[in-house]
Protein backbone atom coordinates (compact mmCIF):
# COMPACT_ATOMS: atom_id res chain seq x y z
CA UNK A 1 0.00 0.00 0.00
CA UNK A 2 2.78 2.17 0.71
CA UNK A 3 4.80 1.72 -2.10
CA UNK A 4 1.39 2.25 -4.05
CA UNK A 5 1.00 5.84 -2.35
CA UNK A 6 5.07 6.40 -2.78
CA UNK A 7 4.77 5.45 -6.72
CA UNK A 8 1.49 6.53 -7.89
CA UNK A 9 0.58 9.27 -5.65
CA UNK A 10 3.91 10.99 -4.47
CA UNK A 11 6.21 10.66 -7.15
CA UNK A 12 3.92 11.72 -10.07
CA UNK A 13 2.61 14.91 -8.82
CA UNK A 14 5.30 16.01 -6.49
CA UNK A 15 4.82 19.45 -7.44
CA UNK A 16 1.29 19.12 -6.46
CA UNK A 17 2.19 17.24 -3.04
CA UNK A 18 4.95 19.50 -1.94
CA UNK A 19 2.92 22.61 -2.30
CA UNK A 20 -0.42 20.97 -0.47
CA UNK A 21 2.15 20.51 1.81
CA UNK A 22 3.53 24.14 2.33
CA UNK A 23 -0.53 25.01 2.25
CA UNK A 24 -1.30 22.29 5.36
CA UNK A 25 2.08 23.74 7.53
CA UNK A 26 1.08 27.22 6.65
CA UNK A 27 -2.99 26.51 7.68
CA UNK A 28 -1.72 24.32 10.59
CA UNK A 29 0.18 27.48 12.31
CA UNK A 30 -2.56 29.80 11.43
CA UNK A 31 -4.55 27.10 13.86
CA UNK A 32 -1.95 26.63 16.52
CA UNK A 33 -1.30 30.29 16.88
CA UNK A 34 -5.30 31.02 17.87
CA UNK A 35 -5.81 29.82 21.48
CA UNK A 36 -2.34 32.33 21.90
CA UNK A 37 -3.79 34.93 20.27
CA UNK A 38 -6.63 34.34 22.77
CA UNK A 39 -4.48 34.63 25.76
CA UNK A 40 -3.02 37.90 24.69
CA UNK A 41 -7.10 39.26 24.26
CA UNK A 42 -7.88 37.99 27.71
CA UNK A 43 -4.84 39.50 29.55
CA UNK A 44 -3.59 41.92 27.45
CA UNK A 45 -6.80 43.60 26.07
CA UNK A 46 -9.94 43.18 28.10
CA UNK A 47 -7.85 42.69 31.49
CA UNK A 48 -5.51 45.17 30.72
CA UNK A 49 -8.71 47.36 29.12
CA UNK A 50 -6.66 48.76 26.53
CA UNK A 51 -9.02 48.91 23.21
CA UNK A 52 -6.48 49.55 20.76
CA UNK A 53 -4.67 46.39 21.75
CA UNK A 54 -8.49 44.78 21.02
CA UNK A 55 -8.70 45.96 17.53
CA UNK A 56 -5.25 45.02 17.09
CA UNK A 57 -6.09 41.41 18.23
CA UNK A 58 -9.17 41.35 16.21
CA UNK A 59 -7.67 41.99 13.49
CA UNK A 60 -5.53 39.33 13.99
CA UNK A 61 -7.69 36.83 14.85
CA UNK A 62 -9.70 37.54 11.82
CA UNK A 63 -6.13 37.41 9.49
CA UNK A 64 -5.36 33.83 11.18
CA UNK A 65 -8.59 32.19 10.38
CA UNK A 66 -8.27 33.65 6.89
CA UNK A 67 -5.14 32.65 6.03
CA UNK A 68 -6.05 29.30 7.27
CA UNK A 69 -9.31 28.85 5.55
CA UNK A 70 -7.33 29.89 2.44
CA UNK A 71 -4.68 27.28 2.64
CA UNK A 72 -6.62 24.36 3.81
CA UNK A 73 -9.08 24.89 0.77
CA UNK A 74 -5.39 24.96 -1.85
CA UNK A 75 -4.37 21.63 0.42
CA UNK A 76 -8.12 19.86 0.42
CA UNK A 77 -8.00 20.85 -3.49
CA UNK A 78 -4.41 19.45 -4.41
CA UNK A 79 -4.63 16.55 -2.05
CA UNK A 80 -8.06 15.40 -3.99
CA UNK A 81 -7.05 16.55 -7.49
CA UNK A 82 -3.70 14.39 -6.83
CA UNK A 83 -6.39 11.30 -5.35
CA UNK A 84 -8.48 11.04 -8.51
CA UNK A 85 -5.43 11.76 -10.73
CA UNK A 86 -4.10 8.94 -9.35
CA UNK A 87 -7.48 6.82 -9.19
CA UNK A 88 -8.57 7.39 -12.94
CA UNK A 89 -4.63 6.00 -13.69
CA UNK A 90 -5.20 3.14 -11.44
CA UNK A 91 -9.00 2.28 -13.07
CA UNK A 92 -6.90 2.58 -16.39
CA UNK A 93 -4.70 -0.04 -15.53
CA UNK A 94 -6.84 -2.21 -14.37
CA UNK A 95 -9.21 -2.05 -17.26
CA UNK A 96 -6.09 -2.64 -19.51
CA UNK A 97 -4.85 -5.51 -17.62
CA UNK A 98 -8.53 -7.22 -17.33
CA UNK A 99 -7.87 -6.82 -21.47
CA UNK A 100 -4.73 -8.96 -21.19
CA UNK A 101 -6.06 -11.71 -19.10
CA UNK A 102 -6.83 -14.83 -20.25
CA UNK A 103 -10.52 -15.92 -20.82
CA UNK A 104 -10.31 -18.38 -18.35
CA UNK A 105 -10.55 -15.80 -15.76
CA UNK A 106 -13.77 -14.58 -16.94
CA UNK A 107 -15.37 -17.62 -17.11
CA UNK A 108 -14.27 -18.50 -13.29
CA UNK A 109 -14.96 -15.30 -11.85
CA UNK A 110 -18.23 -13.30 -11.87
CA UNK A 111 -18.80 -10.32 -13.51
CA UNK A 112 -20.28 -8.49 -10.20
CA UNK A 113 -17.23 -9.44 -8.79
CA UNK A 114 -14.92 -7.71 -11.25
CA UNK A 115 -17.13 -4.78 -10.97
CA UNK A 116 -17.13 -4.72 -7.38
CA UNK A 117 -12.90 -4.22 -8.23
CA UNK A 118 -13.64 -1.20 -10.01
CA UNK A 119 -16.12 0.59 -7.88
CA UNK A 120 -16.26 -0.69 -3.89
CA UNK A 121 -12.54 -1.55 -3.85
CA UNK A 122 -11.41 1.43 -5.82
CA UNK A 123 -13.36 3.81 -3.57
CA UNK A 124 -11.77 2.62 -0.74
CA UNK A 125 -7.96 2.80 -2.22
CA UNK A 126 -8.90 6.01 -3.47
CA UNK A 127 -10.66 6.93 0.33
CA UNK A 128 -7.28 5.26 1.58
CA UNK A 129 -4.82 7.55 -0.70
CA UNK A 130 -6.23 10.96 -0.83
CA UNK A 131 -7.88 11.25 2.51
CA UNK A 132 -6.75 8.28 4.82
CA UNK A 133 -2.98 8.87 4.66
CA UNK A 134 -2.63 12.71 4.07
CA UNK A 135 -4.83 12.58 7.65
CA UNK A 136 -3.01 10.30 9.56
CA UNK A 137 0.49 12.47 8.67
CA UNK A 138 -0.98 16.02 9.28
CA UNK A 139 -3.07 15.13 12.24
CA UNK A 140 -0.14 12.93 13.80
CA UNK A 141 1.96 16.38 13.44
CA UNK A 142 -1.22 18.86 14.86
CA UNK A 143 -1.32 16.27 17.66
CA UNK A 144 2.40 16.54 18.02
CA UNK A 145 2.58 20.61 18.38
CA UNK A 146 -0.23 20.66 20.61
CA UNK A 147 1.45 18.45 22.97
CA UNK A 148 4.56 20.25 22.85
CA UNK A 149 2.84 23.99 22.47
CA UNK A 150 1.45 22.93 25.86
CA UNK A 151 4.81 21.62 27.82
CA UNK A 152 6.10 24.45 26.98
CA UNK A 153 3.38 26.59 28.49
CA UNK A 154 3.45 24.91 31.70
CA UNK A 155 4.61 21.41 31.60
CA UNK A 156 2.59 20.83 35.21
CA UNK A 157 -1.06 21.84 33.41
CA UNK A 158 -0.07 19.53 30.53
CA UNK A 159 0.69 16.63 32.58
CA UNK A 160 -2.87 17.04 34.14
CA UNK A 161 -4.17 17.27 30.61
CA UNK A 162 -2.34 13.95 29.44
CA UNK A 163 -3.72 11.95 32.72
CA UNK A 164 -6.78 11.20 30.24
CA UNK A 165 -4.77 11.17 27.22
CA UNK A 166 -4.15 7.54 27.01
CA UNK A 167 -8.06 6.50 27.80
CA UNK A 168 -8.86 8.77 25.24
CA UNK A 169 -6.40 7.33 22.58
CA UNK A 170 -7.18 3.38 24.16
CA UNK A 171 -11.10 4.07 23.67
CA UNK A 172 -10.36 5.11 20.45
CA UNK A 173 -8.41 2.73 18.83
CA UNK A 174 -10.67 0.00 20.33
CA UNK A 175 -14.07 1.46 18.85
CA UNK A 176 -12.02 1.88 15.59
CA UNK A 177 -10.59 -1.98 15.29
CA UNK A 178 -14.61 -2.28 15.45
CA UNK A 179 -15.37 -0.39 12.89
CA UNK A 180 -13.23 -1.05 10.61
CA UNK A 181 -13.79 -4.87 10.70
CA UNK A 182 -17.76 -4.03 10.72
CA UNK A 183 -16.42 -2.21 7.37
CA UNK A 184 -14.92 -4.60 5.61
CA UNK A 185 -18.09 -6.81 6.33
CA UNK A 186 -19.85 -4.00 4.86
CA UNK A 187 -17.75 -3.89 1.49
CA UNK A 188 -17.84 -7.29 0.87
CA UNK A 189 -21.67 -7.68 1.27
CA UNK A 190 -22.00 -4.65 -0.82
CA UNK A 191 -19.96 -6.99 -3.55
CA UNK A 192 -22.46 -9.51 -3.40
CA UNK A 193 -25.25 -6.71 -3.83
CA UNK A 194 -23.14 -5.90 -6.69
CA UNK A 195 -23.28 -8.99 -8.38
CA UNK A 196 -27.32 -9.77 -7.47
CA UNK A 197 -28.13 -6.53 -9.99
CA UNK A 198 -25.72 -7.58 -12.43
CA UNK A 199 -27.37 -10.69 -12.87
CA UNK A 200 -30.57 -9.66 -12.23
CA UNK A 201 -30.46 -6.83 -14.98
CA UNK A 202 -29.17 -9.85 -17.58
CA UNK A 203 -32.34 -11.97 -16.78
CA UNK A 204 -35.02 -9.84 -16.74
CA UNK A 205 -36.36 -11.89 -19.32
CA UNK A 206 -36.31 -15.33 -17.59
CA UNK A 207 -37.26 -13.62 -14.14
CA UNK A 208 -40.12 -12.20 -15.47
CA UNK A 209 -41.40 -15.17 -17.32
CA UNK A 210 -40.59 -17.14 -14.57
CA UNK A 211 -42.73 -14.78 -12.02
CA UNK A 212 -39.77 -14.33 -9.79
CA UNK A 213 -39.75 -10.75 -9.41
CA UNK A 214 -40.70 -11.27 -5.95
CA UNK A 215 -38.09 -13.99 -5.39
CA UNK A 216 -35.32 -11.83 -6.78
CA UNK A 217 -36.10 -8.73 -4.53
CA UNK A 218 -36.10 -10.46 -1.68
CA UNK A 219 -32.38 -12.22 -2.09
CA UNK A 220 -31.60 -8.43 -3.08
CA UNK A 221 -33.57 -6.89 0.10
CA UNK A 222 -31.90 -10.03 2.02
CA UNK A 223 -28.06 -8.94 1.02
CA UNK A 224 -29.43 -5.08 1.72
CA UNK A 225 -30.15 -5.65 5.14
CA UNK A 226 -27.25 -7.07 6.15
CA UNK A 227 -25.51 -4.24 4.75
CA UNK A 228 -27.82 -1.97 6.29
CA UNK A 229 -27.41 -3.69 9.51
CA UNK A 230 -23.76 -3.88 9.60
CA UNK A 231 -23.77 -0.01 8.68
CA UNK A 232 -26.39 0.83 11.59
CA UNK A 233 -23.82 -1.02 14.14
CA UNK A 234 -20.78 1.46 12.45
CA UNK A 235 -22.69 4.07 12.82
CA UNK A 236 -23.60 3.04 16.73
CA UNK A 237 -20.24 2.83 17.14
CA UNK A 238 -19.08 6.04 15.95
CA UNK A 239 -21.52 7.45 17.99
CA UNK A 240 -20.81 5.79 21.45
CA UNK A 241 -16.93 6.58 20.22
CA UNK A 242 -17.83 10.27 19.96
CA UNK A 243 -19.89 10.16 23.59
CA UNK A 244 -17.14 8.26 25.20
CA UNK A 245 -14.23 11.08 23.87
CA UNK A 246 -16.04 13.53 24.80
CA UNK A 247 -16.50 11.85 28.52
CA UNK A 248 -13.13 11.43 28.45
CA UNK A 249 -12.33 15.26 27.46
CA UNK A 250 -14.55 16.71 29.84
CA UNK A 251 -12.77 14.85 32.28
CA UNK A 252 -9.31 16.60 31.57
CA UNK A 253 -11.30 19.83 31.00
CA UNK A 254 -12.32 19.66 34.96
CA UNK A 255 -9.00 18.62 35.89
CA UNK A 256 -7.65 21.86 33.88
CA UNK A 257 -10.25 24.09 35.30
CA UNK A 258 -9.48 22.76 39.35
CA UNK A 259 -5.87 22.82 38.71
CA UNK A 260 -5.17 25.57 36.50
CA UNK A 261 -8.15 27.54 38.78
CA UNK A 262 -5.51 27.09 41.58
CA UNK A 263 -2.82 28.22 39.51
CA UNK A 264 -4.42 31.29 38.61
CA UNK A 265 -5.54 32.31 42.17
CA UNK A 266 -1.99 31.58 43.23
CA UNK A 267 -0.32 33.83 40.43
CA UNK A 268 1.05 31.14 38.78
CA UNK A 269 -1.04 31.29 35.63
CA UNK A 270 -2.99 34.07 33.49
CA UNK A 271 -6.55 33.86 32.79
CA UNK A 272 -5.33 33.95 29.42
CA UNK A 273 -3.37 31.15 29.86
CA UNK A 274 -5.83 28.87 31.39
CA UNK A 275 -8.35 29.68 28.18
CA UNK A 276 -5.88 28.91 26.15
CA UNK A 277 -5.08 25.64 27.65
CA UNK A 278 -8.68 24.73 27.58
CA UNK A 279 -8.88 25.55 23.90
CA UNK A 280 -5.91 23.27 23.06
CA UNK A 281 -7.20 20.52 25.50
CA UNK A 282 -11.09 20.61 23.72
CA UNK A 283 -8.68 20.15 20.76
CA UNK A 284 -6.96 17.46 21.32
CA UNK A 285 -9.80 14.69 20.80
CA UNK A 286 -10.33 15.64 17.22
CA UNK A 287 -6.74 14.81 15.87
CA UNK A 288 -6.87 11.66 17.74
CA UNK A 289 -10.37 10.53 16.47
CA UNK A 290 -9.24 10.97 12.65
CA UNK A 291 -5.36 9.74 13.41
CA UNK A 292 -7.62 6.47 14.50
CA UNK A 293 -10.19 6.57 11.23
CA UNK A 294 -7.28 7.02 9.06
CA UNK A 295 -5.98 3.95 10.22
CA UNK A 296 -8.91 2.14 10.02
CA UNK A 297 -9.45 3.93 6.35
CA UNK A 298 -5.93 2.81 5.31
CA UNK A 299 -6.62 -1.23 7.04
CA UNK A 300 -9.65 -1.38 4.45
CA UNK A 301 -7.28 0.49 1.56
CA UNK A 302 -4.53 -2.19 2.15
CA UNK A 303 -7.61 -5.15 1.88
CA UNK A 304 -9.08 -3.13 -1.58
CA UNK A 305 -5.70 -2.91 -2.78
CA UNK A 306 -4.95 -6.63 -2.14
CA UNK A 307 -8.19 -7.33 -4.20
CA UNK A 308 -7.43 -5.16 -6.97
CA UNK A 309 -3.87 -6.26 -7.40
CA UNK A 310 -4.83 -9.57 -7.79
CA UNK A 311 -5.53 -8.64 -11.33
CA UNK A 312 -1.43 -8.13 -11.31
CA UNK A 313 -1.20 -11.44 -9.92
CA UNK A 314 -3.18 -13.59 -11.71
CA UNK A 315 -1.16 -15.55 -13.62
CA UNK A 316 -1.38 -16.30 -17.79
CA UNK A 317 -1.34 -19.45 -19.30
CA UNK A 318 -2.16 -18.53 -22.88
CA UNK A 319 0.89 -16.86 -23.48
CA UNK A 320 1.09 -14.89 -26.92
CA UNK A 321 3.34 -15.73 -29.91
CA UNK A 322 5.92 -13.11 -31.40
CA UNK A 323 5.44 -14.45 -35.31
CA UNK A 324 3.66 -11.72 -37.32
CA UNK A 325 1.54 -12.91 -40.31
CA UNK A 326 -0.72 -10.75 -43.07
CA UNK A 327 -2.93 -12.81 -44.93
CA UNK A 328 -2.86 -16.54 -44.34
CA UNK A 329 -4.10 -18.93 -47.55
CA UNK A 330 -6.67 -21.20 -44.69
CA UNK A 331 -5.20 -24.15 -44.61
CA UNK A 332 -5.82 -25.83 -40.61
CA UNK A 333 -4.76 -28.66 -39.09
CA UNK A 334 -5.35 -30.56 -35.80
CA UNK A 335 -2.70 -32.79 -34.93
CA UNK A 336 -3.09 -35.20 -32.07
CA UNK A 337 -4.97 -32.58 -30.35
CA UNK A 338 -5.65 -33.46 -26.58
CA UNK A 339 -7.56 -30.76 -23.95
CA UNK A 340 -8.97 -30.82 -21.06
CA UNK A 341 -10.76 -27.77 -19.33
CA UNK A 342 -10.31 -29.63 -15.38
CA UNK A 343 -8.06 -32.38 -14.52
CA UNK A 344 -9.46 -35.81 -15.30
CA UNK A 345 -12.05 -34.38 -17.25
CA UNK A 346 -11.25 -35.04 -20.93
CA UNK A 347 -12.70 -32.74 -23.74
CA UNK A 348 -11.25 -33.18 -26.73
CA UNK A 349 -9.26 -36.62 -27.04
CA UNK A 350 -6.77 -37.42 -30.12
CA UNK A 351 -8.10 -35.02 -32.42
CA UNK A 352 -6.76 -35.15 -35.96
CA UNK A 353 -7.79 -33.29 -39.33
CA UNK A 354 -6.81 -31.40 -42.03
CA UNK A 355 -8.56 -28.91 -43.52
CA UNK A 356 -7.86 -27.00 -47.34
CA UNK A 357 -8.08 -23.54 -47.85
CA UNK A 358 -12.00 -22.36 -49.25
CA UNK A 359 -13.44 -25.77 -47.76
CA UNK A 360 -16.53 -25.73 -45.52
CA UNK A 361 -16.23 -27.60 -42.68
CA UNK A 362 -19.43 -28.95 -40.07
CA UNK A 363 -18.51 -30.16 -36.67
CA UNK A 364 -21.15 -31.89 -35.26
CA UNK A 365 -22.77 -33.66 -32.13
CA UNK A 366 -24.48 -33.13 -29.69
CA UNK A 367 -24.00 -31.32 -26.07
CA UNK A 368 -20.95 -31.59 -24.41
CA UNK A 369 -19.09 -33.54 -27.11
CA UNK A 370 -16.82 -30.65 -27.07
CA UNK A 371 -17.96 -28.78 -30.59
CA UNK A 372 -17.32 -25.21 -28.96
CA UNK A 373 -14.00 -26.24 -27.44
CA UNK A 374 -12.62 -26.80 -30.96
CA UNK A 375 -13.40 -22.90 -31.50
CA UNK A 376 -11.95 -21.80 -28.17
CA UNK A 377 -8.61 -23.93 -29.34
CA UNK A 378 -8.77 -22.25 -32.48
CA UNK A 379 -9.16 -18.74 -31.23
CA UNK A 380 -6.90 -19.39 -28.53
CA UNK A 381 -8.33 -18.42 -25.64
CA UNK A 382 -7.15 -22.10 -24.32
CA UNK A 383 -4.94 -23.95 -25.68
CA UNK A 384 -4.30 -27.74 -25.90
CA UNK A 385 -2.52 -29.52 -23.26
CA UNK A 386 -0.78 -31.97 -26.03
CA UNK A 387 -0.37 -31.68 -29.75
CA UNK A 388 -0.42 -28.87 -31.88
CA UNK A 389 -2.91 -26.69 -34.19
CA UNK A 390 -0.95 -25.63 -37.44
CA UNK A 391 -2.38 -22.63 -39.38
CA UNK A 392 -0.72 -22.58 -42.75
CA UNK A 393 1.38 -25.25 -41.56
CA UNK A 394 2.93 -22.78 -38.82
CA UNK A 395 2.01 -23.52 -35.14
CA UNK A 396 -0.27 -21.12 -34.01
CA UNK A 397 1.27 -20.69 -30.26
CA UNK A 398 4.63 -19.26 -32.42
CA UNK A 399 1.72 -16.52 -34.27
CA UNK A 400 1.09 -13.31 -32.25
CA UNK A 401 -2.26 -13.64 -30.94
CA UNK A 402 -3.64 -10.10 -32.55
CA UNK A 403 -2.57 -11.57 -36.17
CA UNK A 404 -4.24 -15.13 -35.76
CA UNK A 405 -7.61 -13.37 -34.53
CA UNK A 406 -7.53 -11.21 -37.33
CA UNK A 407 -7.22 -14.03 -39.66
CA UNK A 408 -10.73 -15.30 -37.99
CA UNK A 409 -14.18 -13.98 -38.75
CA UNK A 410 -16.09 -15.17 -35.39
CA UNK A 411 -19.49 -15.57 -35.41
CA UNK A 412 -21.18 -17.21 -31.78
CA UNK A 413 -24.90 -18.80 -30.85
CA UNK A 414 -25.73 -15.41 -28.85
CA UNK A 415 -23.70 -12.56 -30.92
CA UNK A 416 -23.03 -9.66 -28.70
CA UNK A 417 -23.40 -5.77 -30.29
CA UNK A 418 -22.47 -3.15 -28.45
CA UNK A 419 -24.68 -0.11 -27.93
CA UNK A 420 -23.60 1.98 -30.58
CA UNK A 421 -25.28 2.45 -34.48
CA UNK A 422 -25.76 -0.53 -36.79
CA UNK A 423 -22.79 1.44 -39.02
CA UNK A 424 -20.33 1.52 -35.90
CA UNK A 425 -21.19 -2.31 -34.69
CA UNK A 426 -20.15 -3.58 -38.41
CA UNK A 427 -16.97 -2.32 -38.70
CA UNK A 428 -15.92 -3.09 -34.73
CA UNK A 429 -12.98 -4.59 -36.44
CA UNK A 430 -11.68 -2.23 -38.96
CA UNK A 431 -12.74 0.94 -37.84
CA UNK A 432 -11.48 2.66 -40.88
CA UNK A 433 -14.27 0.95 -43.18
CA UNK A 434 -15.59 3.08 -45.86
CA UNK A 435 -19.41 3.84 -45.45
CA UNK A 436 -19.57 1.93 -49.24
CA UNK A 437 -18.06 -0.97 -47.55
CA UNK A 438 -19.81 -0.80 -44.55
CA UNK A 439 -23.12 -1.68 -46.98
CA UNK A 440 -21.51 -4.12 -49.38
CA UNK A 441 -20.57 -6.24 -46.31
CA UNK A 442 -23.94 -6.08 -44.99
CA UNK A 443 -25.71 -6.87 -48.53
CA UNK A 444 -23.50 -10.15 -48.43
CA UNK A 445 -24.74 -10.81 -45.00
CA UNK A 446 -28.06 -10.21 -46.49
CA UNK A 447 -28.59 -7.73 -43.97
CA UNK A 448 -29.36 -4.49 -45.83
CA UNK A 449 -32.63 -4.32 -46.72
CA UNK A 450 -34.04 -4.81 -42.79
CA UNK A 451 -31.46 -2.17 -42.12
CA UNK A 452 -32.84 -0.08 -44.43
CA UNK A 453 -36.42 -0.43 -42.82
CA UNK A 454 -35.40 0.60 -39.46
CA UNK A 455 -35.35 4.09 -38.80
CA UNK A 456 -32.60 5.88 -39.22
CA UNK A 457 -30.76 2.87 -41.16
CA UNK A 458 -27.33 2.47 -40.67
CA UNK A 459 -27.87 4.93 -37.66
CA UNK A 460 -29.83 2.96 -35.74
CA UNK A 461 -29.01 2.34 -31.82
CA UNK A 462 -29.64 -1.34 -31.17
CA UNK A 463 -29.82 -0.98 -27.76
CA UNK A 464 -27.53 -2.96 -24.81
CA UNK A 465 -26.85 -6.21 -26.15
CA UNK A 466 -28.37 -5.57 -29.41
CA UNK A 467 -32.24 -6.04 -27.72
CA UNK A 468 -33.80 -3.52 -30.12
CA UNK A 469 -33.28 -6.18 -33.19
CA UNK A 470 -34.46 -9.62 -33.62
CA UNK A 471 -32.35 -12.78 -32.92
CA UNK A 472 -31.76 -13.39 -36.71
CA UNK A 473 -31.59 -9.87 -37.32
CA UNK A 474 -28.19 -9.77 -34.69
CA UNK A 475 -26.56 -12.91 -36.07
CA UNK A 476 -26.57 -10.95 -39.97
CA UNK A 477 -25.25 -7.88 -39.00
CA UNK A 478 -22.63 -9.71 -36.34
CA UNK A 479 -21.47 -12.08 -39.97
CA UNK A 480 -21.34 -8.65 -41.63
CA UNK A 481 -19.07 -7.72 -38.66
CA UNK A 482 -17.18 -10.63 -39.19
CA UNK A 483 -16.34 -10.45 -43.14
CA UNK A 484 -15.72 -6.63 -43.31
CA UNK A 485 -12.23 -7.48 -42.01
CA UNK A 486 -12.29 -9.84 -45.20
CA UNK A 487 -10.95 -13.13 -42.82
CA UNK A 488 -9.45 -16.03 -44.48
CA UNK A 489 -11.42 -18.39 -41.99
CA UNK A 490 -14.80 -18.02 -40.91
CA UNK A 491 -15.61 -19.53 -37.70
CA UNK A 492 -19.67 -19.70 -36.87
CA UNK A 493 -20.57 -21.76 -33.50
CA UNK A 494 -24.05 -22.59 -33.42
CA UNK A 495 -25.08 -19.20 -35.38
CA UNK A 496 -28.55 -20.39 -36.23
CA UNK A 497 -29.22 -22.35 -32.57
CA UNK A 498 -31.47 -19.96 -31.11
CA UNK A 499 -33.17 -18.86 -34.21
CA UNK A 500 -36.83 -19.84 -36.09
CA UNK A 501 -37.07 -21.66 -39.03
CA UNK A 502 -37.40 -18.51 -41.39
CA UNK A 503 -34.99 -16.63 -39.58
CA UNK A 504 -32.60 -19.73 -39.60
CA UNK A 505 -33.13 -20.01 -43.33
CA UNK A 506 -31.90 -16.20 -43.91
CA UNK A 507 -28.95 -16.26 -41.75
CA UNK A 508 -27.74 -19.47 -43.56
CA UNK A 509 -28.35 -17.86 -47.02
CA UNK A 510 -26.27 -15.34 -46.04
CA UNK A 511 -23.12 -17.92 -44.62
CA UNK A 512 -23.39 -19.65 -47.77
CA UNK A 513 -22.86 -16.00 -49.63
CA UNK A 514 -19.91 -15.14 -46.91
CA UNK A 515 -18.04 -18.25 -47.22
CA UNK A 516 -17.11 -18.60 -50.85
CA UNK A 517 -13.62 -18.35 -51.27
CA UNK A 518 -12.65 -18.58 -47.26
CA UNK A 519 -12.28 -21.93 -44.98
CA UNK A 520 -15.24 -22.08 -43.07
CA UNK A 521 -15.89 -23.73 -39.94
CA UNK A 522 -19.68 -24.18 -38.95
CA UNK A 523 -20.23 -25.96 -35.42
CA UNK A 524 -23.46 -26.59 -35.36
CA UNK A 525 -26.33 -29.20 -34.07
CA UNK A 526 -28.78 -28.78 -36.83
CA UNK A 527 -27.63 -31.23 -39.42
CA UNK A 528 -29.96 -29.93 -42.00
CA UNK A 529 -27.83 -27.13 -42.78
CA UNK A 530 -24.82 -29.33 -43.73
CA UNK A 531 -25.61 -30.29 -47.19
CA UNK A 532 -23.78 -27.74 -49.12
CA UNK A 533 -20.15 -28.79 -46.35
CA UNK A 534 -17.25 -29.87 -48.37
CA UNK A 535 -16.68 -32.16 -44.63
CA UNK A 536 -18.04 -33.44 -42.06
CA UNK A 537 -16.93 -34.13 -38.45
CA UNK A 538 -19.02 -36.06 -36.33
CA UNK A 539 -17.34 -35.73 -32.54
CA UNK A 540 -18.73 -37.98 -29.68
CA UNK A 541 -17.66 -37.61 -25.65
CA UNK A 542 -14.55 -35.17 -27.22
CA UNK A 543 -13.35 -37.85 -30.13
CA UNK A 544 -13.76 -38.00 -33.34
CA UNK A 545 -15.93 -40.78 -34.42
CA UNK A 546 -16.90 -40.42 -38.11
CA UNK A 547 -15.35 -38.20 -40.87
CA UNK A 548 -16.20 -37.22 -44.53
CA UNK A 549 -18.88 -35.98 -46.91
CA UNK A 550 -22.57 -35.38 -45.91
CA UNK A 551 -23.52 -38.16 -48.48
CA UNK A 552 -21.11 -40.29 -47.38
CA UNK A 553 -21.37 -40.42 -43.91
CA UNK A 554 -25.41 -41.10 -44.28
CA UNK A 555 -24.07 -44.21 -46.88
CA UNK A 556 -22.58 -45.44 -44.09
CA UNK A 557 -25.27 -45.48 -41.43
CA UNK A 558 -23.24 -44.93 -38.50
CA UNK A 559 -24.38 -42.34 -35.67
CA UNK A 560 -24.35 -39.35 -38.20
CA UNK A 561 -26.79 -41.12 -40.23
CA UNK A 562 -29.21 -42.22 -37.60
CA UNK A 563 -29.25 -38.43 -36.81
CA UNK A 564 -30.10 -37.08 -39.99
CA UNK A 565 -32.70 -39.74 -40.33
CA UNK A 566 -34.40 -38.78 -36.84
CA UNK A 567 -34.00 -35.04 -37.68
CA UNK A 568 -35.84 -35.64 -40.95
CA UNK A 569 -38.49 -37.50 -39.13
CA UNK A 570 -39.22 -34.39 -36.92
CA UNK A 571 -39.67 -32.16 -39.42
Amino acid sequence: MFKLYWQKFIVPHWEMVLLALICFIIASIAGLLAPLVIKFLIDDALIAGDEDFLHLIIAGVIGLYLLRGIFSYIYGQKIAKAGNLMLAKLRQRMFERLQQLDYAYFINTSTGEIISLFTNDLGLIQQAVSVAVPDLLVESLNLIAILMIMIYFDWQLALVTFATLPFIILATSFFNEKISGLGKLVEETLGEVTSILHQALLSVKVVQSYVREEYESQKFCLRMRHAAGDFIKVQRLKAILIALVEFLASIGLTGIIWYGGREVINDKLTIGGMFAFLIYIINIPTPIRKISEAVSSMKLGIVAWQRVSSLERETKVVFDGKQEIDKVMGKVEFRDVNFEYLPELGTLRGINFIIRPGDMVAIVGPSGAGKSSFANLLLRFYDPISGVILLDDLNIKEIKMSCLRKQIGFIQQQPILFNISILENIRYGRPNATFDEVKQAAKLANAHDFIMNLPGGYDYIVGELGNNVSGGQRQRIAIARAIIVEPPILLLDEPTAALDTEAEKLVMESIRKVSKNRTTFLITHRLSSLLDSDKVICLMNGRITEAGTHAELVERGGVYAKAVFNEEMQA
